[in-house]
């Protein structure tokens, strides 16, 4: 959470399954995703218009915690909210991206 803090980004919204983020700055929205590893979900626009992104994202994620990115068909039926995920191994990691992150987006 103080890693968040530190990079502009305040709680918008918690559940069990993601910690919605928002950049307080340019509004971008990232998702914590409760995993073993730091895990981030991005909005597909963001990281789609960003050719850095695209190499470092390991591919899609699916969740209804999402609420705020935009839908897909993934295995079901009906469309469910998508993301690119991120992972990092150590909150230094975490750090350096949202760093990073902050310095594409505002752009």
């Amino acid at each position: 959470m103080k890693i968040f803090k530190l990079h502009n980004f305040d709680v918008i919204h918690e559940t069990s399954k993601a910690i919605e983020f928002e950049n307080i700055d340019t509004k971008e929205l990232v998702y914590l995703m409760p995993n073993k590893e730091i895990s981030l979900a991005l909005n597909p626009e963001t990281v789609e218009s960003s050719i850095l992104l695209k190499h470092m994202t390991k591919g899609f994620t699916h969740s209804t915690a999402l609420k705020n990115f935009p839908k897909r068909k993934n295995t079901g039926e009906t469309p469910i909210p998508y993301g690119y995920a991120f992972k990092f191994q150590s909150g230094d990691e975490l750090s350096l991206f949202l760093k990073e992150l902050n310095l594409l987006i505002a752009e």
